[in-house]
């Protein structure tokens, strides 16, 4: 450690004998420098602390400080913004017939929503086009199915013509085979008993095809069938596409956007979003907390259920205090432009007014930390520290009783310095930069 003087020669008027000037020279009075006292005497011993001369303290009243133990507190301010625990997110629709969909409404950001009011509509020109070509298919399937049942009672009269005719084949057969054999010659006995055995088969297969066409009318008119549903159930798929391409606010609260990733801001209308993205969301007020935003050199500092009061830029004076819920293990980006990667923490708000907080007002976290406990501290404008780097205190309580001491200093906080060893509990301090300031004058 340096001198605590630091050498200043007075120039006596030039009246004055050069003898007087010279003992001037020598003896002039040294000024001293509270923030380098090593300034001083150039003969002075470097080991020794800093003279306090008296006349310092004669034109004004130093402020003491009586040392006492207690806690070294280091504060870690970060930024952040209000964002709700519990949200409902409301999201692109999937719709079937189309891989992405085009914003025609959106309700305005911020205004405050009812349950059950239109907030998003989707493009649906698409959609109608489809449905105007679905409801063409649904008319033509109908009209087949009409013409297939007709057709297919057409056919069931044949059949049963067909049948009434092999009935009435067989009755004529059957009366000629009962002739009898006496009265009819051999051939002709022959052929009525052959004609009756073609009778009765072509009765049989009669029967046999209406048999069959009956077995097969309902599949016949299931095919048609079939179509007429596939067409109906492609116009209502339409419809319910249609309906999701309008939402509708599934409860009250203030209408948030959602972020566009891909162009780097809020989601607008006329954006193309894609099936699932988040276009909106309605927080709950009640769950508002702060998410914090925390570079990779204070994130060893920061441990969950660290107590934190948080401030409000758009809220001047209003203060709430909070506690520190997690801390991510990944570095993300915090905004669209920016291109630093941060971690993000969550603040749990003791008290959430709904009235005031809303999501998105900027918040700042003040998270004390505690370098250390149960140790002698000094404010630190009662620590001095020479050209060397060395650390003193003046102890006393004027100018009578003032002188300087060596210390060693241990964790430095925002207003408190712990000393190890120099000064005890009880000790008198004098403020260093109060030297510096009479010595000026």
């Amino acid at each position: 450690m340096s001198t605590w003087m630091r050498e200043v020669g007075f120039r006596r008027a030039a009246a004055v004998a050069a003898g007087v000037v010279l003992c001037a020279a020598l003896t002039g009075t040294a000024r001293v420098s509270a923030q380098n006292p090593g300034l001083g005497g150039g003969k002075k011993n470097a080991a020794e602390p800093p003279i306090v001369q008296e006349e310092a303290f004669s034109s004004s009243k130093p402020k003491g400080y009586v040392v006492e133990a207690g806690e070294v507190l280091q504060d870690v301010v970060l930024t952040g913004e209000l964002k709700a625990e519990r949200s409902i997110s409301i999201l692109a629709p999937r719709i079937q017939s189309s891989f992405n969909n085009t914003l025609t409404y959106m309700a305005d950001e911020g205004s405050v929503v009812h349950a059950g009011e239109l907030v998003v509509e989707f493009d649906d020109s698409t959609l109608l086009s489809s449905r105007s070509d679905a409801e063409k298919t649904l008319d033509e399937n109908k009209l087949k199915i009409s013409k297939q049942k007709a057709d297919l009672e057409a056919d069931r009269c044949d059949q049963l013509n067909s049948v009434a005719q092999a009935e009435a084949t067989l009755k004529k057969a059957q009366l000629y085979a009962k002739i009898d054999k006496s009265l009819l010659s051999a051939n002709d006995y022959q052929k009525y008993q052959l004609d009756l055995l073609k009778a009765k088969l072509s009765l049989e297969k009669a029967k046999e095809s209406l048999k069959n066409f009956e077995d097969s009318y309902d599949s016949q008119m299931a095919l048609v069938e079939i179509d007429k549903s596939q067409a109906e159930i492609n116009l209502k798929k339409i419809d319910s596409d249609m309906t999701l391409l309008k939402m509708y606010a599934p409860q009250d609260g203030i209408f948030i956007y959602g972020d566009n990733w891909q162009n780097n801001r809020k989601v607008q209308p006329g954006d193309t979003i894609f099936p699932g993205a988040e276009v909106a969301s309605i927080p709950d007020l009640e769950s508002m907390q702060v998410v914090g935003y925390v570079y990779d050199t204070e994130y060893g500092k920061i441990k969950a259920e660290m107590p934190c009061t948080v401030t409000l830029d758009a809220l001047p004076g209003y203060e709430v205090g909070g506690r520190v819920v997690s801390l991510t293990s990944v570095a993300s980006r915090r905004g669209f432009s920016s291109e630093k990667k941060l971690f993000q923490t969550v603040i749990r708000l003791d008290k959430v007014d709904s009235s005031k907080l809303k999501p998105g007002m900027t918040a700042r976290i003040n998270i004390p930390l505690v370098l250390a406990k149960g140790v002698t501290t000094v404010p630190r404008e009662y620590v001095g520290t020479d050209s060397k780097g060395k650390s003193y205190v003046v102890k006393g309580t004027s100018a009578k009783d003032a002188d300087t001491q060596f210390v060693e200093v241990g964790s430095m906080g925002d207003k408190l310095v712990e000393v190890k060893s120099g000064v005890s509990v009880g000790d008198k301090l004098l403020p260093v930069q109060f030297l510096a300031e009479v010595t000026k004058k």
